[in-house]
């Protein structure tokens, strides 16, 4: 384990990727990139559902951002920077992205598990939790899972599980609670997930915390969310000055 990474450029431990940042003001974005194609599961619209992904992208738009047809918008920025669409899975946060977290974990029989983190908690949100559905509006905690194995399409899913229990787990270790009630947050109301694996290597059917790979999950994706919700934390403070 590498424990949390400083805000300085990281070389991924899964071979073949390469990780960089792009400071565009508010459109700055960091990239991961694979030489060969990853097997991705996405929660967002770009690069939707399962599909294969050579590039992981995480861009970072103003709080006030709006748009009617956000599928043709994050295109349009991609053809802009000549980021191929059809090869890019991504995610869209108002979160700083140069405050994200990253952990990494190896195992077993090659087994490496990477994670990105960009946290905001402008919006706070407890799931099962009874509200008026007028109150619920965006805010987003991103997460980018990058394994190196061989994943079924049940392994997947089971890692989304695995990723979201560890992503409570760190706000409610770092007491992130409703500001109305004080119950604790589980998360915010758009957050959203890539899973992506090289399918090289050790095959893996499970991906639960009993696990070697759920474990190297739930450690990178804790690690990850706890550093990037202590750089929020300092930045929400610098604000208040």
């Amino acid at each position: 384990m590498t424990g949390f990474a400083s805000n300085h450029p990281i070389t991924p431990s899964i071979s073949n990727l390469r990780y960089y940042e792009a400071e565009d003001g508010l459109n700055s974005y960091f990239m991961i990139e694979s030489i060969e194609p990853l097997r991705t599961l996405n929660s967002s619209m770009w690069g939707e559902g399962c599909g294969w992904h050579s590039r992981l992208m995480n861009r970072q738009v103003d709080r006030s951002y709006s748009s009617s047809d956000p599928l043709s918008e994050m295109h349009q920025f991609m053809r802009m920077r000549s980021i191929g669409i059809e090869e890019t899975a991504a995610l869209l946060t108002a979160a700083r992205v140069q405050d994200r977290g990253y952990s990494q974990e190896s195992g077993d029989k090659g087994l490496k598990v990477c994670t990105w983190a960009t946290v905001g908690l402008s919006n706070k949100a407890r799931a099962g939790f009874l509200r008026d559905m007028h109150e619920l509006f965006p805010g987003t905690i991103n997460l980018i899972v990058v394994i190196d194995g061989i994943l079924t399409d049940a392994a997947m899913v089971n890692a989304v599980i695995t990723a979201t229990e560890a992503k409570a787990a760190a706000l409610q270790d770092a007491d992130i609670r409703l500001a109305d009630c004080r119950e604790i947050a589980t998360g915010t109301t758009t957050d959203a997930v890539i899973i992506a694996a090289t399918q090289k290597g050790a095959s893996y059917r499970y991906a639960g915390t009993a696990t070697q790979l759920g474990y190297g999950i739930g450690r990178t994706v804790y690690e990850a969310m706890a550093y990037s919700i202590q750089r929020y934390k300092a930045w929400e403070l610098s604000q208040q000055k």
